[in-house]
């Protein structure tokens, strides 16, 4: 139960993490704001996680609560992920969709910090520079 939420969650978490590292790096290395280094590594790979929550969470709490869900006199709650969209918008607004913001962002934020310095130091000693 809730495969396809959270394969949706997990494609949207990775795709914010990789589109906005690599797009803030670039433009902090063009623009001179930054050089290459594990400050900037860091620096860019929190970016992208606190980004990663921004556009996941809503996914992550409709993953949650179909995977948390009970029947009621045998019926699924949810139908699917934007049936389960729609009644939580629907019954409890927008905000429901960031509950929990703030641990996901030191969870995912300290995650991509430490996944991509690891990266960008493990490419300058494999390939002699950072991607």
């Amino acid at each position: 139960r809730g495969i396809g939420p959270n394969i949706a969650r997990n494609s949207v978490i990775n795709t914010a993490e990789l589109a906005v590292y690599d797009q803030i790096k670039e433009s902090l290395l063009k623009t001179g704001i930054m050089q290459d280094g594990k400050l900037l590594h860091a620096s860019v790979g929190f970016i992208a996680g606190f980004a990663a929550v921004i556009f996941g969470s809503p996914f992550d709490v409709v993953k949650t609560r179909i995977m948390q869900s009970e029947r009621v006199d045998g019926k699924a709650i949810y139908r699917n992920g934007p049936h389960a969209f729609y009644k939580i918008m629907m019954s409890e607004g927008p905000l429901a969709f960031y509950q929990g913001f703030i641990p996901n962002v030191m969870r995912i934020g300290s995650w991509a910090t430490v996944m991509f310095l690891t990266f960008e130091q493990v490419s300058l000693v494999v390939y002699g520079k950072t991607m």
